[in-house]
């Protein structure tokens, strides 16, 4: 059984430096948003924002190229979260020498469904050696309007009205030069008047959850004073058994001195009687 462990082990390392040609962990990447200096992270790839300017922040293990669809159309973002392969996705099959990329256009976003932009390893709105708290570096995007390809229009933050679905994708060349995928990130953005935080809605919850932590306060209060109670009475009950213990014991103790007493005065008067 060892050597057969053994065995499946150096299969899957001979398996992994057949694909990159080296058996290193390959980097990774995560995605969230900036607004009004608020940040935005992306929950089961939904985000909502305002209609306002914003910025797309990328932070990495180390930077990697990326490929990224921005669209009005959810296909592409769809098939993406139904899990279909890199080669199933058209609009991700050029090879990146024929894609512009994503800061071809200042401030702009573009969207086409039919195709994808590189999002380079060294391209940023801030400067190359921004990094977060963590120490791993931060790429940004400035996002001030959108412009919809199929329609060749401009679309300022006060029109943004249909959701936007964006889907990132980081792939790496086996030994052959065909590209691999190893990480895929999706978002669809929803435009909203207000953060969820900012919601009556919002402030119903925090209301209830702020009741709902006093009532276990104080249900945590009465479970610690009835304990409380308990343990009081079951001091003053080993008091009250202490107290009587000691008490026999100091009538069995005068018992004894006062038997001790009459049988000394019964010799005493017994001793007379014979003299």
């Amino acid at each position: 059984m060892r050597i057969k462990n053994q065995i499946t082990i150096l299969s899957l390392i001979l398996l992994i430096t057949s694909f990159f040609g080296k058996t290193n962990a390959q980097e990774s990447f995560y995605v969230y948003f900036m607004q009004n200096g608020k940040r935005v992270n992306v929950k089961d790839s939904k985000i909502e924002l305002k209609k306002q300017a914003f910025d797309i922040y990328v932070e990495y293990t180390a930077p990697t190229d990326l490929l990224v669809n921005a669209s009005l159309d959810h296909k592409t973002w769809q098939d993406a979260k139904k899990g279909k392969l890199l080669y199933n996705l058209p609009v991700f099959k050029e090879t990146k020498e024929q894609r512009p990329t994503i800061f071809d256009f200042d401030a702009t976003l573009f969207l086409n469904p039919d195709m994808c932009f590189v999002w380079k390893k060294t391209q940023s709105d801030t400067i190359s050696t921004f990094k977060s708290k963590k120490g791993r570096p931060i790429n940004i995007k400035k996002i001030r309007n959108l412009y919809s390809v199929p329609d060749s229009v401009n679309i300022y933050p006060p029109e943004f009205e249909k959701d936007l679905y964006l889907v990132f994708i980081y792939t790496e060349k086996d030994k052959d030069g065909d590209r691999i995928e190893i990480q895929r990130e999706l978002v669809k953005i929803n435009w909203v008047k207000k953060y969820e935080t900012e919601t009556k809605v919002y402030e119903h919850k925090k209301k209830v959850v702020a009741k709902d932590k006093v009532r276990t306060a104080e249900q945590n209060l009465k479970r610690k004073q009835k304990l409380e109670k308990k343990e009081e009475q079951r001091l003053k009950k080993l008091e009250e058994d202490k107290q009587k213990r000691l008490q026999k014991e100091k009538e069995k103790t005068e018992k004894k001195q006062k038997d001790k007493k009459e049988t000394k005065k019964k010799n005493q008067t017994k001793e007379e009687n014979d003299g």
